[in-house]
């Protein structure tokens, strides 16, 4: 496994896929894959590569592309974990969501159903799944299927030695306008928050448990993303960045527009301003 270069206090990048690091990391450790207490596991198929994970997934209105997200979720963890759970938090939805989850649910009770009802948001449910989560690994994505969720392989050695390890997406499959939000958001972020990351929204990360008793998430808007990292970094956790795949949206549509960027950044200031107090 390549390991690319560490520099504290800041990303040095080896490579157009390769890790960045926020802080020093043991190579010899990060290249054994591990659980997040440290223990590794089996290479010769006696035992999976995780021991357990709680994948937590926001969902609103997603009647379209859902059956396909929650395939390719059980798949995965199916794949990788010994011990795992699906948390999809049903914001609210309005249209077929909380009929295919209930189903779902009866033919596999490890696929768990929380409910927020009216609609809070995305922040807000990110933040009942991870609250929710019962195992030492936590996992969270979409439920739009743009990622190919069998690379979460790719990230979990890197717990070994990270607290947080998160995707940045290659050869991003958006409409023209999105990426161009996507970009402003990047940029407002570094400049307001100070945060040296790749892709901040990026919905593929993975993280120790004990991350969420080292930092309280508070973001009821679109900053939940931006709010981990800045806390993160408060907190002196450590993360890895690690390239991802990214796939076309085939059903549904994303929510945000460039009519959030003016929102965000308020939001950004108000956050910049709790984090100094």
């Amino acid at each position: 496994m390549a390991i690319g270069c560490v520099q504290a206090g800041g990303l040095v990048r080896r490579g157009r896929q390769g890790p960045c690091y926020n802080a020093p990391v043991s190579a010899d450790n990060v290249a054994a894959a591990g659980s997040p207490a440290g223990s590794s596991s089996a290479a010769d198929g006696s035992s999976k590569l995780i021991p357990e994970l709680s994948m937590v997934i926001p969902a609103y209105n997603e009647e379209a592309i859902l059956p396909v997200a929650l395939a390719e979720a059980e798949a995965a963890v199916e794949r990788f974990c010994e011990r795992w759970e699906i948390l999809v938090v049903d914001d609210g939805s309005t249209d077929a969501t909380p009929r295919i989850l209930a189903d779902w649910h009866r033919r596999e009770p490890r696929i768990k159903v929380l409910t927020q009802s009216p609609n809070q948001g995305y922040s807000k449910a990110l933040i009942r799944g991870f609250g929710a989560a019962e195992y030492a690994a936590v996992f969270y994505t979409d439920a739009d299927a743009q990622f190919d969720l069998a690379e979460i392989d790719r990230l979990y050695p890197y717990l070994a030695e990270a607290d947080m390890v998160t995707g940045y997406r290659v050869g991003r499959k958006d409409p023209w306008i999105r990426l161009l939000t996507s970009a402003t958001y990047n940029r407002l972020q570094a400049l307001v928050l100070g945060l040296k990351v790749r892709d901040v929204n990026c919905a593929f990360k993975l993280f120790r448990r004990s991350v969420f008793d080292r930092i309280e998430l508070t973001s009821d808007g679109f900053l939940i993303d931006a709010e981990l990292y800045a806390r993160a970094q408060r907190a002196g956790l450590r993360w890895v960045q690690v390239g991802v795949t990214h796939r076309p949206r085939e059903q549904g549509s994303s929510t945000v527009g460039v009519g959030t960027i003016a929102e965000t950044l308020r939001e950004l200031m108000a956050l910049r301003r709790t984090l100094r107090s």
